[in-house]
């Protein structure tokens, strides 16, 4: 388990009703490491929530990141901002805190690589890590106590549900489901059986999903409309998740290639077993999709 802590003066309020953390690259692609750290962020770590002078909360996380578009609440410093970023799904433990900053050097480190600088005042950076003693210290400090054994972590089947942040009325939900139910008409073009586009494999429909090569909430109206360049038929065996995930990406090439690290020997097996393979669905209209699918999972 790994300690972090999170600047959040532009949005806590928000950000710890929704419980989430998310982050993106700089407008000019540039990838911060107090960005781009989130990608490190594993279920079980706990969240220290500071904003405006203070230590406010404390929590847990629940999902790993996944490719996400700007939450509701997470407000632009510039237009240029970019709205496709990684989504962290947290659990509040204590809400409600005041631990001031000027008590913080007695607990955390002073100076880099925390989120302090050399002259004890919190800098702005998004995400840092401390270590076990510290975050030990301030859980005294706070007087929250954590069960160290248990961790509620979500399911992979609601990774979409994250990617859709907010789009929970029912007409929306309706309208989505017709969407995607004609998704899968069109790439079944009436067949019974098709092969999976990234395994290769030969299925019955009931087993092969019309998977989004990019988040659908990163893309535009018009471009969902564009069944030809968004999607794939990708199996319930496993494949749909793989890519999802991220584990597997496909290269500009149109090859399988492994992607985030696998938390698991027998996971990397599986992964192992996909790599080099053709995906089929890769093409000059999808290629695009595919390539925003790597920035996403690699960056």
């Amino acid at each position: 388990m790994t300690y972090w802590w999170a600047s959040q003066g532009r949005n806590y309020d928000t950000a710890i009703v929704q419980g989430t953390l998310w982050s993106s690259p700089w407008p000019d692609g540039t990838l911060r490491q107090d960005r781009v750290r989130i990608k490190q962020i594993r279920n079980g770590d706990l969240v220290f929530h500071y904003a405006h002078g203070l230590v406010r909360a404390v929590s847990q996380v629940v999902a790993e990141w996944v490719p996400a578009p700007r939450p509701t609440g997470y407000p632009k410093r510039t237009p240029a901002d970019l709205d496709a970023g990684w989504l962290v799904r947290v659990v509040p433990i204590a809400t409600g805190l005041a631990l001031d900053w000027h008590e913080l050097p007695e607990l955390i480190a002073v100076g880099a690589p925390g989120p302090m600088d050399r002259n004890a005042v919190p800098q702005e950076k998004y995400l840092s890590v401390i270590t076990d003693a510290e975050g030990q210290r301030l859980l005294e400090r706070l007087k929250v106590s954590v069960d160290h054994t248990s961790t509620s972590v979500l399911e992979p089947s609601l990774v979409e549900q994250i990617w859709e942040l907010g789009e929970t009325d029912a007409r929306v939900i309706a309208r989505r489901r017709r969407e995607q139910g004609r998704l899968r008409e069109y790439l079944l073009a009436g067949r019974d059986v098709a092969d999976c586009d990234l395994c290769g494999r030969e299925l019955p429909a009931s087993l092969l999903i019309a998977a989004h090569i990019k988040p659908r909430a990163v893309s535009s109206e018009e471009h969902r409309r564009d069944f030809a360049s968004i999607a794939m038929l990708a199996c319930s065996l496993g494949c749909d998740h793989l890519f999802e995930l991220g584990y597997v990406i496909v290269d500009e090439h149109g090859s399988l290639k492994s992607g985030r690290k696998a938390e698991t020997d027998p996971l990397q097996l599986i992964v192992d077993g996909l790599v080099g393979r053709e995906c089929t669905a890769h093409n000059i209209q999808t290629a695009g999709d595919f390539a925003d699918h790597v920035r996403l999972v690699m960056a």
